[in-house]
């Protein structure tokens, strides 16, 4: 008697989720309705504003592109002089390293012992 009044608790429990599941499943989402009117409502002097700032961000971008490949140029696509300028110049920053090229010591392996 007990076991059959709760079986019969759990199906009507069952069938309650069941329908609410549904009923969840089946409820239209009202957020996405009003995306397709929003740009009709918009006035059409807020659009072209909208547009041309857009431009204007767009142009700015193109010439800060344009300037930033000015940075350091050893003239390496102006041919063979261009290569001598980049090696001379490698040359003397290393050459103005402290452990740069030149005469090196003799280090005496019996002193390195103490």
């Amino acid at each position: 008697m007990f076991s059959t009044n709760l079986l019969c608790l759990l199906y009507l429990l069952l069938a309650l989720i069941m329908e609410f599941i549904l009923c969840v499943r089946s409820t239209p989402i009202r957020s996405f309705e009003s995306i397709g009117n929003s740009i009709e409502e918009q006035p059409e002097d807020v659009l072209i504003d909208l547009i041309t700032r857009y431009g204007q961000t767009i142009m700015r971008a193109r010439d800060d592109l344009e300037n930033s490949k000015r940075t350091v140029d050893f003239g390496l696509s102006r041919g063979y002089s261009g290569a001598q300028e980049a090696k001379h110049r490698m040359a003397m920053a290393v050459a103005n390293f402290a452990g740069g090229p030149g005469r090196k010591r003799k280090v005496d392996i019996r002193n390195m012992k103490d």
